[in-house]
Formats: structure tokens, sequence, C-alpha cells
């Protein structure tokens, strides 16, 4: 007999409890952790969309450019 089975009812229990406990926070820790992994793929296939963007700068630039040149086209076609 180890010492583990000579304890008292409540013992038993207790450490029933316990065990059951680490086991479920185990699975908990391990169903955090591939949340995590899969938030970081989709961050990355987030960021990597972004990236081939044409910068804000450029953006601004071809609005101006369009705002300047389509009444001008407009006038020569009217004309």
């Amino acid at each position: 007999m180890t010492k583990k089975d000579m304890v008292c009812g409540y013992g038993k229990v207790t450490r029933t409890l316990v065990e059951e406990h680490d086991k479920g926070m185990n699975a908990f820790i391990k169903k955090i952790s591939e949340e995590f992994s899969e938030l970081r793929e989709t961050n990355t296939t987030l960021y990597n969309h972004l990236s081939t963007r044409l910068p804000p700068w450029a953006t601004a630039i071809g609005a101006i450019g369009l705002a300047i040149l389509g009444p001008l086209i407009t006038y020569i076609i009217l004309k």
C-alpha cells in the first residue's frame, strides 16, 4: 500500500479533484496555445495582404492627378 492510498476519504476526494483540475488546466493551456497560433497565422496573412498595397502618399498623388486630369479631359472632349 502506498502513502497515496492511506489517506482519509476527504484526502482522496481532494486529490481526485486536484488531478482532474490539473488535466482540465492542461487542456485549457493547450487550447489557448492553439488559438494564439491561429491568430499569428491570421495576422501574418493580413499583414502580407496590406504590404502589397500602394503607400498612402502614392494614392494621394494619384487622386490629385485624377482630380486635375478629369476636368481637363472633359473640357477637351466637350470643346
